[in-house]
């Protein structure tokens, strides 16, 4: 993990801090995550939840269901200055393994995000899951309708590990579902992605 530096005039939150808050009801209403030590806050909005919900089937539809569990939308295991609450993570099964505790970086083999304004799915998670260990990062576009996939992490000039050159997908295209090195079968983008305004219905 790298050092954070706290920039002039700023408060950096731990992920233990933010537990806290998060407990003490500061955030209720509202769907706030830590990256990097500051706040977000989430907004959905009908196209995301769809992507979300099409996304989350067709992995489902490809996965064995006792060696693999697709997780919507819920908190994995927090480190130092994050607390991110993924739109999808595929993790290790049987589900029974997180009755106690969230999933971590050794659980999780695939995490993905919806997009459509937010920068910070290109940015600061791309950096904090790269550094964190996870081995696939899936960004579902919705602004550009394509889908980018990270994987096959590489040493940083800091040691904590980035991912490569992203393989981009355009709608027409599909991508190629890898876990734990295998290719298990193949998802058309266009599928995970709502009629474009103004589309046919």
């Amino acid at each position: 993990m790298s050092t954070i530096a706290k920039p002039p005039g700023r408060v950096l939150i731990s992920a233990e801090q933010f537990g806290r808050m998060q407990a003490a009801g500061v955030f209720e209403g509202q769907h706030v995550e830590l990256l990097d030590g500051e706040l977000y806050e989430v907004t959905k909005n009908p196209p995301h939840n769809y992507a979300v919900d099409a996304l989350a089937e067709a992995l489902r539809s490809l996965l064995h269901r006792d060696v693999y569990r697709v997780r919507e939308e819920k908190s994995i295991e927090p480190w130092g200055h994050w607390w991110p609450e993924p739109d999808i993570a595929v993790v290790r099964g049987p589900k029974q393994r997180y009755q106690g505790r969230h999933p971590g970086p050794a659980d999780i083999v695939l995490i993905a995000e919806v997009c459509e304004t937010s920068p910070q799915d290109r940015t600061k998670k791309l950096t904090g899951y790269a550094e964190a260990g996870f081995p696939v990062y899936w960004i579902l576009d919705l602004s550009l309708r394509q889908l980018e996939v990270d994987s096959g992490r590489a040493p940083s000039r800091g040691g904590a590990g980035e991912y490569p050159a992203a393989a981009i997908l355009a709608e027409m295209e599909s991508v190629e579902v890898v876990i734990d090195g295998q290719v298990i079968g193949r998802i058309a983008v266009a599928e995970l992605l709502p009629r474009s305004q103004g589309g046919a219905p």
